[in-house]
């Protein structure tokens, strides 16, 4: 195996896995943003403010206590207003984020893990297909060097001549 083959294959290998776990985050950060993963709690927002800037824009950030559970204060990534009830879902990875079932947002979260299943897809074949161009020429370079021919009829040029 050449050295380009053994950082094709580990290039490809890292590629895939990438995507698998870019589909992975996109898919649960969908079914926690469409409320069909965790329980859903009501957040009554007590107040706002923007949060970053730069090259990442900037967002809002609000806080406010849990309907129910006064004493429970969370933070959700929304554009809102001081006084407004929002329904939230905590995600897998700890915060929360509100829930949206427009038919927009369901498209959105729908179709977003689509493009890196897509993306491991190729990137899975392209290994397949490298590992077993690997294989093959292996086996025809160990055919070569046991005094077999590529062609496979076992005898080879320097045999014939005797």
């Amino acid at each position: 195996m050449t050295r380009g083959s053994k950082r094709a294959i580990a290039g490809y290998c890292t590629l895939t896995l990438m995507a698998v776990a870019a589909t992975v985050w996109a898919l649960m950060s969908g079914l926690a943003r469409l409320d069909l993963v965790g329980e859903a709690v009501q957040v009554r927002i007590v107040e706002c403010h923007s949060k970053g800037g730069g090259r990442g824009g900037s967002h809002s950030v609000c806080s406010g206590p849990e309907v129910g559970n006064e004493a429970n204060t969370l933070k959700i990534r929304y554009d809102g207003r001081e006084g407004e009830v929002v329904k939230a879902v905590r995600t897998p990875w700890g915060s929360y984020t509100p829930v949206d079932r427009s038919f927009v947002s369901w498209g959105i979260n729908v179709l977003t893990p689509v493009l890196p299943i897509l993306g491991g897809a190729v990137t899975g074949a392209l290994t397949l297909r490298e590992v077993r161009r690997v294989r093959r020429d292996s086996r025809s370079n160990a055919g070569a060097r046991s005094g077999h021919d590529a062609e496979g009829d076992g005898w080879t040029s320097e045999s014939t001549s005797l």
